[in-house]
């Protein structure tokens, strides 16, 4: 048994050996994120969202170098981004092999304890599957850490309840003493060159300067601190700032569980103590509730006395709604234990309790999935397990006795390492019991301002959208980019909804090429933007349109070359500035333009975004009232509003069904090819076929359209002829696994006279389907596949029968060159 042990001793000290972050130096794989001025620099970082985190996380799961499954990911991306208590040192020399940070805060430890309990390394992670802001962005999500250097900035960075800044109020008064001066403030006061006078007599001026070995040189100075310090290692999500560390740790040690005696790892004279003998430490509770609380024990249990409360729970705030690169603690003391750490380890125990049974059941699980479906309305599975749920979920997933009984146990363990005051087990056990009570206390009262479950919510509609921006650039970045940045974030930007394209609409170039990854713009800065609109800036509707025609017409043929029965909702936005204006001439054309797209590309819908009055553009959209939405500038919570507004309007406008055998030329060309999709749990889909490819006057062979679902996953199925959407009904619904419908215009002169057919596709909240097939198509794991196909379509178009003429078209394009 001795040689057993010996040998597994062994394997336990090679493995630790590779864990290069649980040691006392910076891990060599993070000196990127350290060694340049640009990445140091959280002004260049990457948004700390979960869009920002889950993205990345995609990323690295889609590359060709990505091969491994949820477990050896999620130990691999812990082991090789989080090194938790970095802080820079002021007082080191710039030198060359001088880095000046290194892992000396009080978090270090428990990370270091943690990684013990979780072995592995990250030797294999991908590492050139990701950018180096990206690797960071990882790192610097993942690793806690509390920064209380002075930055400069306090008077507008910290917050109270009362004012703006406020200073500790921790200096005793001076009341009865002679001199309350410090002698670096009276050195101060007698150097200031603005208080003497010409002629004034200093006699300290015969001596000479006082040299640097000097006791009164010599007398050391604390460091000033900033009295909001700035935590880094945490998430904005809609639920409320969470630590990231945990929930990864969480459901790492969940996927790799691990029990360890206590008795292994506490000082040697405690190890006789027969309480301690039967005593184990689970990882998944160090790595979340109790390893936290094990710090406010240890660090704040000697200093309290018997009848003071631990205080736990500091809240903080971002520096911005809208781009969310540094978060600011409310307070300056008692940082052990933060509420985004609070949350962040709730929800890593909650998916610790649960990510291995689903594992089990769906080996193909990717992590990326878990946390889009926890952090979001539908849940991880289902609606009982998701981040606006968590306050409910506490006493189910931390039983009171087992979490006291953990933080003991976690105390002991980090004791040794982080105590600066000498405790018996004794005194331990009943300040982890003290502690526990105080978490219980302080997440059902003081967690109830973030966002709660939507309890009306009964079904989901997914924006998915290919959406083409039209910006004009006499938009300064600064200004525009909040703005952007609410209207992409609202629009679910990822390889399974929507897709992105802005382009210059003074001369139609692309400013950002066609993207579903919300990286893409979260890296396009406004030295980019600058280059690319410099003497390009302005705004010309003309033009715009003239482009978005070829642009639409190409894609249209890239669709019949690629056979694609469907696609998502067709949306140009239109963002013109304040100043932008249009002439009766340009009116004129640009009406005329828009008429031909409605012809050639009936699925485009064009939308306006405008700071103030609508009026101007009110000729140009098809419905005035909620085609046109403004907002006004630098007012982020009423354009917020608005762009929710927005949101809600594209989610009116129905993904496309398309004829393959069309083209922009609309000439019928080989057979017309089915479209596939998925649908999640409770999920809803809205389609619209248009008149293009079923309009015919003959009645034999009508256009049909077939719906089926496979696995025999009952769908309901509704068609109209008029707009259906989340709110209206159609009457003419069936809940079937197949469906037929054949379409026809009754009595029609003109193809505009015939409506188009409008189709919603909708799963219960039952549907479960596994998505082993092709996993890589499916959002999430529990989506039921379904296939829509066609019969007899035709190719019809008013503009294709029209003589578009050579002359016609240079007409048009001297038109557009010669207004300049």
């Amino acid at each position: 048994m001795r040689v057993i042990a010996f040998l597994i001793g062994i394997g336990i000290f090679s493995c630790v050996q590779t864990q290069e972050n649980a040691q006392r130096k910076l891990s060599s794989g993070l000196l990127e994120c350290y060694n340049s001025s640009f990445v140091v620099l959280k002004d260049n970082h990457l948004p700390y969202t979960m869009d920002t985190f889950i993205a990345i996380l995609r990323k690295i799961e889609d590359s060709p170098s990505f091969n491994m499954d949820l477990r050896q990911f999620t130990v691999s991306l812990l082991n090789r981004f989080r090194q938790d208590g970095i802080i820079e040192n002021t007082e080191s020399k710039p030198a060359l092999g001088v880095i000046p940070y290194a892992p000396n805060s009080f978090q270090f430890y428990k990370n270091a304890a943690i990684l013990k309990l979780i072995q592995g390394n990250g030797l294999h992670f991908p590492n050139s599957s990701i950018s180096l802001l990206e690797r960071c962005a990882l790192h610097f999500i993942l690793s806690s850490t509390i920064d209380f250097k002075e930055r400069g900035d306090e008077p507008t960075t910290c917050q109270t309840q009362n004012s703006p800044y406020r200073w500790k109020r921790n200096i005793d008064k001076g009341t009865g003493d002679v001199e309350t001066l410090s002698p670096e403030e009276l050195e101060i006061i007698k150097n200031k060159n603005n208080e003497s006078k010409e002629g004034d007599f200093d006699p300290n001026s015969f001596y000479p300067v006082l040299p640097p070995n000097h006791p009164e040189n010599a007398q050391y100075k604390q460091p000033v601190t900033s009295k909001c310090p700035l935590e880094s290692g945490v998430i904005h999500t809609k639920w409320g700032t969470v630590a990231g560390g945990p929930l990864l740790a969480g459901i790492a040690a969940a996927l790799q569980p691990e029990k360890i005696k206590i008795s292994d790892l506490v000082f040697r004279n405690w190890r006789l103590n027969e309480n301690l003998s039967d005593v184990r430490l689970d990882n998944k509770w160090l790595a979340t509730l109790a390893g936290d609380l094990a710090e406010v024990v240890i660090s704040q249990g000697p200093f309290k006395n018997l009848d003071e409360r631990f205080q736990i729970g500091i809240e903080g705030h971002w520096n911005s709604t809208v781009s969310q690169k540094y978060y600011f603690l409310n307070e300056d003391e008692n940082v052990e234990f933060t509420a985004a750490e609070v949350r962040g380890d709730l929800d890593g125990l909650i998916l610790a309790n649960t990510v291995m049974t689903w594992y089990q059941s769906i080996p193909s699980l990717k992590l990326s999935q878990i946390f889009d479906m926890y952090y979001s309305d539908r849940g991880l599975f289902n609606v009982s397990t998701r981040a606006c749920d968590r306050r409910a979920l506490l006493t189910s997933v931390a039983p009171n006795d087992t979490t006291s009984a953990q933080v003991y146990t976690a105390s002991l363990a980090l004791e040794k390492d982080i105590s600066t005051a000498s405790m018996s087990p004794e005194l331990i056990n009943s300040l982890s019991v003290k502690a526990t009570n105080e978490l219980f206390n302080f997440i059902p009262s003081s967690l109830n301002n973030d966002l709660g479950c939507d309890a009306n919510l009964r079904s989901f509609n997914r924006l998915a959208v290919d959406l083409t921006i039209f910006i004009d650039t006499n938009w300064k970045f600064p200004a525009i980019q909040p703005i952007l940045t609410l209207l992409l974030e609202n629009c679910d930007i990822n390889k399974y909804a929507s897709n992105f394209t802005l382009i210059n609409a003074f001369d139609g170039n692309v400013l950002i090429n066609s993207s579903n990854n919300i990286l893409d713009f979260y890296s396009f800065n406004e030295t980019q933007y600058s280059s690319l609109t410099m003497f390009k800036n302005g705004f010309d509707l003309p033009k715009s349109l003239e482009v978005l025609k070829i642009r639409e017409e190409q894609k249209l043929n890239r669709e019949w070359e690629s056979k694609i029965g469907g696609q998502r909702s067709e949306i140009v936005l239109i963002l013109p500035s304040a100043t932008a204006s249009i002439s009766d001439s340009d009116k004129t054309f640009c009406l005329d333009r828009l008429k031909t797209l409605k012809e050639t590309v009936p699925d485009a819908t064009l939308l306006f975004l405008t700071p103030g009055s609508k009026d101007k553009w009110a000729e140009m959209t098809v419905d005035s009232i909620n085609d046109i939405v403004s907002f006004s500038n630098g007012n982020t919570k009423e354009n917020s509003a608005q762009i929710i507004n927005l949101v809600n309007r594209m989610k009116q406008v129905p993904r496309r069904l398309i004829n393959t055998q069309c083209g922009a030329s609309y000439t019928s060309s080989g057979n017309s090819e089915s479209y596939t999709n998925y649908l999640e749990p409770s999920g809803i889909t809205f389609y619209r076929l248009h008149p293009n490819y079923f309009y015919k006057i003959e009645e034999e062979n009508l256009p049909t359209i077939k719906i089926q679902s496979y696995s025999g996953t009952r769908l309901t199925i509704c068609t109209s002829r008029d707009p259906i959407n989340i709110n209206v009904t159609s009457s003419n619904c069936v809940t079937t696994d197949t469906h037929s419908e054949t379409i026809y215009c009754p009595d029609p002169t003109y193809i505009h006279e015939c409506k188009p057919f409008y189709l919603s596709i909708a799963a219960n909240d039952h549907s479960y389907s596994p998505c082993n097939a092709e996993p890589e198509r499916c959002r999430y794991p529990d989506m039921t596949k379904y296939t829509i196909s066609y019969e007899n379509l035709v190719c019809v178009s008013s503009a294709s029968s029209a003589i578009i003429s050579p002359i016609v078209y240079f007409i048009t394009i001297m038109y557009i060159y010669t207004r300049h």
